[in-house]
């Protein structure tokens, strides 16, 4: 059997097909090193090898020019080693390998003694220094890879409040919460996700404030993640959920850090990750994605209206072009008979019933919406306001449709964007058109027997723990001062921590 420090060890490859490098240990040859290197990341076009040889202590440096900052490596590194190698006397300096540190111009140096913790270095950015003699290697951290600077969150605009949001890079992100909470007790955790994407995780809490038993779940399902690419936050938001599907959002997105500070505060848990502007909040309820970190920035009462304006909107979404199929279907008695008339004189002509009606034209807006997102983004929204008029003017002399079902889509269309998080508007989507079959069956009968089996289901769900539709289901009474309300910020005092632990068994 090869000795692990030969340049014939090679690397091993687990049960799941990928290959693993812990067991080939780095060798105080640098040739047997550099073999190993190549070994591993192969022929690259962007890895470079620089050698120096002809000193009293010879050394080789690994990097990737596509990642590495060069112009720091060679002021913070290779200057100072060639400098400090040409002062050194070698008959009277003892061996200098555990003082190389201390001559580079760089902090958080990390040492390694495996290939495993190299190759993760490599393709991580940093510069990998070998030392003839030396079975460590010292990771050098010099990424210099494209990032953007922080501006404007671009889902989450408000009037009022902060006007700085999450950009890709993580350690920007996390400097971003790390301002506004310079509380100690803030933790930060690192994991890795995604056997071939092999991206940086970072789960945030504040010790004292969250849930041990939600804390605890969280970490546990993380650790049981396997997937083979994780690239974007949502991966490892839907990767957490192992329990029964769901419409609804069980953890919430933003791309804000008052949002992610403020939530830390309340005993939640924030997750980060590193290539994606959004982290994601948990355990969440179904009225926080009704709550918005502007109702913080302006005074309580308008901050309670448009709550109560959320949640109406919702709604609306929900249930505006059922309740239209039902009561033209089977309860035009409770129509008002001049309005009854005229619904029946817009309806003359038009070949199909209310229920084909209805999932025409939401398809069809679905469509447009779809449209304006994908195209690009100085013609998108013309496109999808454009085709929106000219198509439902045009469905309407055509007689394919009648004029109070184009504005009953407008309004439905309208009041989904009220929300301020676009998860819980997706699940409104999706059951509207659910609802739409139950009220084409047995009218506003039907809705009521589709909103009650909705409430069981919200009322049965959970997001780690917490029931979901907490407050009200469990009911506490103090909960309540901002829930539906937004009371006074001087009589809000509830402890983030007793008020989870009602919630959670």
């Amino acid at each position: 059997m090869p000795s692990l420090h030969s340049p014939h060890a090679q690397p091993n490859k687990n049960q799941a097909g990928f290959t693993s490098f812990k067991q080939i240990a780095v060798s105080s040859s640098l040739t047997v090193n550099s073999e190993h290197v190549y070994t591993i990341l192969g022929k690259s076009s962007d890895l470079v090898e620089r050698t120096f040889t002809e000193l009293s202590f010879p050394f080789t440096l690994f990097y990737l020019d596509t990642l590495t900052d060069e112009k720091q490596l060679n002021r913070a590194v290779i200057s100072p080693l060639l400098d400090w190698q040409t002062k050194i006397d070698v008959s009277t300096e003892s061996l200098p390998l555990p003082d190389v540190i201390n001559h580079l111009e760089l902090s958080q140096i990390k040492t390694a003694t495996s290939f495993d913790h190299i190759a993760s270095g490599l393709t991580g950015g940093s510069a990998v220094l070998f030392l003839e003699g030396s079975t460590k290697a010292y990771l050098l951290p010099l990424f210099n890879g494209a990032s953007r600077s922080v501006n404007e969150p671009q889902t989450q605009t408000m009037i009022r409040g902060p006007r700085d949001g999450f950009v890709e890079n993580l350690n920007t992100n996390l400097s971003l919460v790390r301002e506004r909470i310079k509380n100690p007790s803030l933790r930060i955790q690192a994991y890795r996700m995604g056997r071939l994407s092999e991206v940086e995780l970072r789960l945030l809490y504040i010790e004292g404030q969250v849930h041990p038993h939600i804390l605890s779940e969280v970490k546990d399902r993380l650790k049981q993640i396997q997937s083979h690419n994780v690239l974007e936050s949502n991966m490892v938001e839907e990767l957490l959920h192992t329990g029964g599907y769901s419409p609804f959002p069980r953890s919430r997105a933003t791309e804000r850090p008052d949002v992610s500070a403020a939530a830390l505060m309340e005993g939640r848990i924030v997750i980060m990750l590193e290539g994606s502007p959004f982290c994601i909040i948990l355990p969440v309820t179904f009225f926080s994605f009704f709550q918005a970190a502007e109702d913080y920035y302006q005074h309580f009462d308008m901050s309670t209206f448009v709550r109560f304006l959320r949640i109406a909107a919702f709604f609306v979404t929900l249930s505006l072009p059922s309740f239209y199929v039902a009561i033209t279907t089977y309860h035009q008695e409770v129509i008002e008979t001049g309005l009854l008339i005229n619904l029946a004189a817009q309806r003359e002509g038009v070949p199909f019933p209310a229920l084909m009606e209805a999932v025409l034209m939401e398809i069809i807006f679905e469509m447009l919406r779809e449209a304006g997102v994908r195209m690009p983004r100085p013609i998108g929204p013309a496109i999808s306001i454009v085709g929106a008029i000219v198509i439902g003017e045009s469905a309407v002399n055509a007689g394919l449709v009648s004029p109070a079902m184009v504005m009953v889509v407008a309004l439905t269309a309208i009041a989904s964007f009220v929300s301020p998080y676009y998860e819980i508007s997706n699940a409104a989507r999706l059951l509207r058109f659910a609802m739409l079959g139950f009220a084409a069956t047995i009218g506003l009968f039907g809705m009521m027997f589709f909103m009650l089996g909705l409430l069981i289901h919200l009322c049965s769900l959970q997001s780690f723990g917490q029931p979901y539709f907490s407050p009200m289901a469990p009911f506490h009474i103090k909960q309540q001062k901002d829930t539906l309300l937004r009371f006074p910020l001087w009589w809000q005092n509830i402890h983030p921590l007793k008020s989870l632990r009602k919630l959670v068994p």
